[in-house]
């Protein structure tokens, strides 16, 4: 068995930007950075991300921006693909409620800069969308359909995007969930561990099917906190944010990742409870969106790799950033006895309560 030293190095090293060490910027250096490059100044505010520094500038008279610098070994690719795209959704579909990317003095999208601790950085400024991201799990079934319908529309306006960098490799993506295999031996709990290589066998062994699904570029992450209203509890979603889990996917993926983001928070559940709320977001998908039958029929399994890809994630993570372990547990409580859910039980079970009743639009 590979040793825990040499498992998350070769794990760290292709998915670097997620799990290596970098010298946060202060948030004096960041507003100076805003002042010079983008002629901007006022109060600065960290908002809390996973592999980066983000930066909320409220500049007096309703006036907002996100100022975005990126972890040291992001992707120049990556962060060019994300760009283009967001400036796609600008062009083709001013409606959406989505950032735009403001350019600098200089007329550039991405400014670059070497940052006080020596860090090569790539810098964006964004706009800032008013607003707070959704109560999860949904509180409603009228915003669970939202979040589907919503979902359609943008899977609609990125149909014909294309990009050089639409291929790029995420951990984020369940695709990638073999590379993870080495993490399973590293799972404490031997409930754990068994429930985990159960449901990586079942994903293998529908990997090829999987690949074989329709394909388009994608959000990869349409889940509440992605997305805002107005308040926590109301009723209509008013904005998308945070493509960086952007990338061409299978669009049985993007939807089986809404729909794995709206499963239920404590214990189990009888099985129309369990997934209630992930058929209002499929509901609300099949409004203005079409499925062909194989695609629903993958559903359950694809959303059992989403959780099973968290779980997996977070047990690597806590072996890389211990001090985050107090905040992780208590999802890794959630996801794992989500993870349970359905591993006990026959994925063409679980697969007949998403087809049951769905009206297919067809291809």
């Amino acid at each position: 068995m590979m040793s825990i030293d040499g498992t998350l190095l070769e794990i760290a090293e292709k998915y670097g930007n997620f799990s290596q060490p970098f010298v946060h910027m202060p948030a004096g250096e960041a507003l100076a950075l805003a002042s010079q490059h983008y002629g901007i100044s006022g109060q600065m505010d960290r908002l809390a991300t996973e592999k980066d520094d983000t930066f909320l500038i409220r500049c007096g008279a309703g006036r907002a921006f996100i100022l975005k610098v990126e972890h040291p070994r992001e992707s120049t690719g990556d962060v060019i693909f994300q760009t283009a795209l967001l400036d796609y959704l600008r062009d083709t579909r001013p409606d959406l409620h989505v950032p735009r990317v403001i350019r600098g003095n200089d007329g550039a999208a991405i400014m670059h800069c070497t940052d006080r601790a020596g860090q090569v950085r790539q810098v964006r400024l964004l706009s800032y969308l008013e607003g707070l991201p959704l109560e999860y799990p949904a509180p409603t079934p009228h915003i669970r359909r939202q979040i589907g319908e919503q979902l359609a529309r943008l899977r609609h306006a990125l149909a014909d995007f294309a990009h050089p960098g639409e291929g790029r490799v995420l951990i984020w993506d369940v695709r990638r969930l073999p590379d993870l295999l080495p993490v399973l031996p590293l799972i404490d709990d031997p409930s754990h561990r068994a429930c985990a290589g159960t449901a990586m066998a079942r994903f293998m062994s529908l990997l090829p099917a999987i690949r074989g699904l329709r394909t388009q570029v994608l959000h990869n992450d349409f889940t509440c906190s992605n997305l805002l209203a107005v308040s926590r509890q109301d009723e209509t979603i008013t904005g998308i944010i945070d493509f960086g889990d952007a990338l061409r996917t299978a669009v049985a993926i993007d939807l089986s990742t809404a729909m794995a983001g709206q499963l239920p928070l404590e214990g189990p559940a009888d099985e129309t409870a369990f997934l209630s709320a992930s058929r209002d977001v499929l509901h609300g998908y099949l409004k203005h969106a079409d499925l062909l039958p194989e695609e629903v029929t993958m559903l359950g399994p694809l959303m059992m790799a989403r959780v099973l890809l968290r779980a997996l994630i977070s047990t690597w993570r806590e072996m890389v950033f211990p001090e985050d372990c107090p905040q992780m547990r208590y999802y890794d409580r959630i996801t794992w006895e989500q993870l349970a859910w359905f591993v006990e039980r026959d994925p063409d079970t679980v697969s007949r309560l998403f087809t049951r009743d769905v009206p297919f639009h067809g291809s």
